[in-house]
Formats: C-alpha cells, structure tokens, sequence
C-alpha cells in the first residue's frame, strides 16, 4: 500500500506509535524527519487546526496535542507531555469530567461543555468534542477544544436582556390591562350616561313637533327637526365607534362559518332598507364557508351591504351582486353594486376611519362603517378592497382563509 493511500485511522496510528517512541527515547527532534509524505501531510494539518486537538488514551495520559492546544493552555510541547487531561479541568469540575469519559468510553463519543485550566491558573468555558477509536487493540481518544468565553458571554448579555424585556413586557401588559378596562369603563359610561342625554334630546324636540307645531313657526320647526336629527346621528355615531372600539378589543378565535347563514342574517337585518328603496339583492349560491367569526363577519357584510345600496343616484335602483370564488386556500366574497363608484386615489383612504367622500346631505352616515369592514377583517386574519371607477360602481371584496386552512 502507497503512503498517499493510507487510512487516517492507519497514519494516526502510527503517529501514535511513533509519537510513545519519542517520548521514550527522548527523540523528540526526529520526529517530523521519520514521518512518511503521507504522515508529515496529516501532521501538518494536525497542527496548523483552527482547533485545539489533543490525543490521549483513556487513563487520560496525553499522546499528542496540536500546536493551537499549546497557545490555548499556555505550555510548550516538553512540558504538556507531563500533564494530564484531568489536570487542565477546573478542580470544582472534575466530577463533571469523570461523568464524560464515562460517557466517552460507553458511546464512543461525546460532548461537553466544561471549565477547564491555563497554565497560570486561569479558568475558561470549553466545549469538548470528543470520539475513541482502537489503536493496536487498545482505544485512545482524539477529541477538539474551543474557547466559548465569547459565547457564554453572549448568552449571558441574552439572558440579562431577556430577562429585561419579560419585565418590560411584564410592565407593558399590566399597564394595557389597566387601559383595556379603563377603555371598558369609558365605553359603558359613552353608551349609557352619553347616550340617555342624546335620547332625552331627540325625544322632547320631537315632543316639541308633535304637540307644538302650530305655535311653531317655519324657522322653529327648522330647528327641532335640526336637533331631532344632529341627535340621531349623534346616537348612531356612537354606536359604530363602540362597535369599532370592541372589535379593537375583543380576542376572536376563527371557527368555520357559513357565508349563506351570514349574509341571511344580514338580509333580515337590512330588510326595511331594501325595501325601501326597493334595492335588487342577487346572491351567487352556494357560497362557502370560511374561517372566521360569525358576529363580527354579520358586522363586516351588513355595512357592506348597506353602502350597496344607499350609495347610487338619486331616483335609481339599487342592483347588488354578491358571490364568491376560491383562491388556493382562500375565499373572496364580492360585494358589487351599480352606484356613483369611488376615484382611485381614494381606495385605501376610505378603510379609514371618519374618511367620508361625500356629504352629510346627499348621503347621510358615520365614516366608521368601513373601517368597521378594515379592522374586522383584520382580527380574523384576513383582508378588504375595492375595485372601483366613478360612475360604473364598486365592487368590494373581503378575503379569509377558506374552512380547514
């Protein structure tokens, strides 16, 4: 057999022989001389190793090291050769030392992370790797050492700052917690106390009306019409940005839900309206069911669809469409109509909240209703748009994930 072609089991085998020579017969100076090319290539890799690489037999009696062991403990070659592994381990360690080569000698392998010595005394964090193989019918260990002072350091700069930010959070929660529940109260006082006022108002200008209105001239009744009316759409002004204010707040958990069964409670909600204004409802059935949450999506397509219909010009008929397609692992529900349409430079900004295009006396409303749409979509996990072009209607669309996604 060739040199070139040797084993690395083989050449450090006899790097281990030649090297218990040396020792013995103090010919430590002919050592590099009596390798063969294929053994000077392997030695030479040995020491010039990124790592620290030692050799040993299992009473821990060192073989051989690497020149990158000698710089890391701190003694030359002659001196290291007297010294054994367990020496270069921590005293408050070397149980933890005895465990591993225990482990080493019954796996045949191992790693660990453990204290080991300088020459000067010095304590460092290493992890050993470790692994035996036989030599001459006997197992000796060749195993590597690194440095992990930077690492532990690392970790222990991560540890402080995680510690630090789950007490920020800590903090933070607490303090959300406290604004929740002042939200909470602030929202019961606004729907109870802010409200009885409002409807007080609506109902004496409107008693003023009815019993009064002879007494009342044009401009006096002008003016109670003008309250009965500021106080209506103050009262449902409130009632959307409660209703905006619970959707911030409330924890949804997406379960499957019929859009068939959404939009008829729909419908029978907005019945009186299509009514009224003798609106055309077509519903591209069987729509699918989606991941969501049946109150809040009830929410997103009312307002939807109550947009549909009063959003056309004065004297025309509101057409609406409604279907749905599947894409991937999603559901798009449109909601198209034949309205006065939306400019596109006004597409996201009307997801707003307060965003009105129009007038209060064309058409009467909030602002609220579609970032109602925006924000419900949100917590559900999805997404809304519009496609629109002046003049040619609106066709809204919600997405979510389709059921079992």
């Amino acid at each position: 057999m060739k040199d070139e072609e040797k084993s690395k089991e083989q050449i450090l085998k006899e790097l281990i022989d030649l090297r218990r020579t040396v020792v013995a017969d103090g010919a430590g100076d002919q050592l590099k001389r009596e390798h063969s090319t294929a053994e000077e290539k392997y030695y030479n890799l040995f020491q010039s190793a990124n790592d620290a690489i030692f050799i040993q037999d299992l009473n821990g009696t060192i073989i051989d090291v690497n020149n990158k062991l000698l710089a890391l403990f701190g003694y030359d070659r002659s001196e290291i050769m007297s010294v054994r592994m367990a020496d270069l381990v921590n005293a408050a360690e070397e149980s933890k030392y005895r465990t591993a080569l225990e482990s080493l000698v019954k796996d045949g392998a191992t790693v660990f992370e453990i204290l080991l010595r300088r020459k000067n005394g010095e304590s460092f964090p290493a992890e050993v790797s470790a692994s035996t193989f036989p030599v001459n019918g006997e197992k000796v260990v060749q195993g590597t050492v690194r440095n992990i002072s930077e690492r532990k350091r690392a970790e222990e700069e991560f540890r402080k700052y995680r510690k630090h930010l789950e007490a920020f959070v800590a903090q933070r929660t607490d303090q959300l917690e406290a604004a929740n529940k002042e939200l909470e109260s602030f929202a019961y006082s606004v729907s109870h106390d802010l409200r009885a006022p409002l409807r007080a108002m609506e109902g004496f200008a409107s008693a003023l009306l009815e019993d009064y209105a002879e007494k009342l001239d044009e401009t006096g009744r002008d003016y109670a019409n003008r309250v009965v009316s500021a106080a209506q759409h103050m009262d449902i002004l409130i009632q959307d940005l409660l209703a905006y204010s619970r959707l911030s707040r409330s924890a949804l958990k997406p379960n499957a839900v019929s859009l068939d069964s959404v939009l008829g409670e729909v419908m029978h909600q907005l019945s009186s309206d299509i009514q009224k204004r003798d609106a055309q409802i077509r519903v591209e059935r069987p729509l699918p069911e989606v991941m969501g949450d049946h109150a809040t999506l009830v929410q997103v397509l009312s307002n939807l669809l109550s947009n549909a219909i009063k959003f056309v010009e004065p004297g025309v008929k509101p057409k609406v469409n409604i279907r749905a397609e599947t894409l991937s692992n999603k559901v798009r529900l449109w909601v198209e109509d034949a309205g006065i349409g939306i400019p596109p430079e006004y597409h996201a900004r009307i997801f707003r909240i307060f965003e009105r295009l129009q007038g209060m006396e064309s058409y009467p409303g909030t602002g609220v209703g579609l970032a109602i749409v925006k924000k419900g979509l949100e917590r559900m996990g999805g997404i809304a748009g519009v496609d629109s072009v002046p003049g040619k209607g609106s066709k809204f669309w919600v997405e979510l994930r389709a059921k079992g996604f």
